[in-house]
């Protein structure tokens, strides 16, 4: 029996094989969990060119381009990071579009900009707008993961009905 993100994964890999895009993945808090429910559909090498986890901020910098002024002043967790993480991986990897994701999802780690709890979502695509998406979680670690993961497949998915790409 298929669990939800099983089911998201393939009507992503559906969506993503009739319009001839590829996606690519920018993780944080999820520590790659987008990107491995994206995997796990057979014949995702056709679509998912792959992705970053940057856990830590100084790789969100270095490898994703996120400028330094945006985690000064609004924060590693914020809605302008998620942005600059999905710009930065689709760079990276020449997709067509990308899922981001930058949060804390446990009950440690919050800061002045944003508590425990609090996630940003980015979709975006070179050809379409750029949607994002605050969440505030309230489960156990590993509860709200399985939460993020499957909220950012639904997000790709929806992006993809709404937006002709």
């Amino acid at each position: 029996m298929m669990n939800m993100t099983d089911e998201l994964s393939l009507k992503l890999k559906s969506l993503l094989t009739d319009r001839g895009l590829s996606i690519s993945t920018a993780e944080s808090c999820t520590a790659g969990g987008i990107g491995a429910a994206i995997a796990a559909v057979d014949g995702a090498s056709a679509y998912y060119k792959g992705g970053v986890v940057s856990y830590a901020t100084e790789l969100k910098v270095s490898l994703l381009g996120v400028s330094k002024e945006t985690i000064v002043f609004r924060g590693v967790v914020s809605e302008e990071t998620a942005i600059e993480m999905n710009e930065g991986v689709r760079r990276l990897t020449h997709s067509d579009l990308a899922v981001s994701v930058t949060g804390y999802i446990g009950t440690a780690g919050g800061d002045d900009f944003a508590p425990n709890c609090k996630v940003w979502l980015c979709v975006a695509s070179n050809e379409g707008p750029t949607t994002t998406k605050r969440l505030t979680l309230s489960e156990d670690r590993t509860t709200n993961a399985h939460t993020v993961i499957k909220e950012a497949l639904l997000m790709v998915v929806e992006y993809l009905k709404e937006n002709l790409l």
